[in-house]
């Protein structure tokens, strides 16, 4: 099919229907590819919402909780404010190094907590403590003894989290154990209890609770908005290249740009 000619003074455009289908279509897969990233950028923030409103709802018993994997537990159920009652296993104390607050490196304290109603542990963190040891810390940590009903907020790590490993010698562990990851997985062979997968972060003024150091769990909206911006300069950026290529443009201005 012939090109049409379109002549506005001295600047002349081609027009091609088979070009310009083509550079329709890909324009259009530019821009919604876009505006899906917008949309993933209102999901999330909705799903921020859904982690305040789960932080400071009611505590549901721990009992309760329903997952179906790390993934879809990442929505379902993170910041999800829990109960527990049961008891410290203080001599399994889990020592989590270079836990940083406020500039100053420590140690997270982890105390697995045994439930009344079955033989499961849940492993709480009680915070952040400050100390340049293990033995210093190990000297100055107080177990919490006796039943207790508790709260707390569940924390779901991200797949690579979840993924790290401390490489434990079985052979011999020394308790409190000092780590540098809380990968329950990992941590199953030193426990004949089941367990509950994820932690939980102690609320304040809870017993045992330490300085409570984590940073408030928020999803990631400036990566969807990049890409957003990115798919939109693309779909501006083929309009702009097919204006050139379809019309004198280049050459009128190369004429401009001549000295008198």
């Amino acid at each position: 099919m012939k090109s049409k000619s379109f002549t506005f003074g001295e600047l002349v455009i081609r027009f091609n229907w088979i070009v310009a289908f083509f550079v329709f279509v890909v324009f259009c897969g530019f821009v919604k590819l876009g505006l899906w990233q917008f949309d993933r950028v209102q999901e999330k923030i909705q799903l921020q919402e859904s982690y305040t409103e789960m932080g400071e709802s009611f505590a549901l018993p721990i009992e309760e909780v329903s997952m179906s994997g790390l993934e879809s537990d990442a929505l379902t159920i993170q910041n999800l404010h829990v109960s527990l009652s049961g008891e410290f296993q203080n001599d399994k104390t889990l020592y989590l190094i270079y836990q940083a607050y406020e500039g100053n490196l420590g140690y997270a304290v982890i105390t697995p907590f045994l439930l009344d109603s079955s033989d499961k542990i849940v492993f709480v963190n009680r915070g952040w403590f400050n100390a340049n040891t293990y033995n210093e810390l190990k000297e100055q940590i107080e177990p919490i003894n006796g039943k207790h009903a508790i709260e707390g907020q569940i924390f779901v790590p991200t797949p690579k989290q979840a993924e790290r490993s401390n490489d434990i010698d079985l052979s011999d562990v020394q308790w409190p154990l000092e780590i540098r990851y809380l990968n329950t997985l990992e941590l199953a062979h030193l426990f004949p209890e089941t367990f509950f997968p994820y932690e939980v972060r102690l609320d304040e003024n809870q017993p045992g609770v330490l300085i409570r150091h984590w940073p408030t769990v928020a999803v990631d909206t400036g990566r969807n908005f990049s890409y957003s911006l990115q798919w939109f300069s693309m779909a501006i950026a083929l309009l702009i290249v097919t204006f050139i290529l379809s019309s004198n443009i280049l050459q009128l201005l190369k004429k401009r740009s001549k000295p008198l």
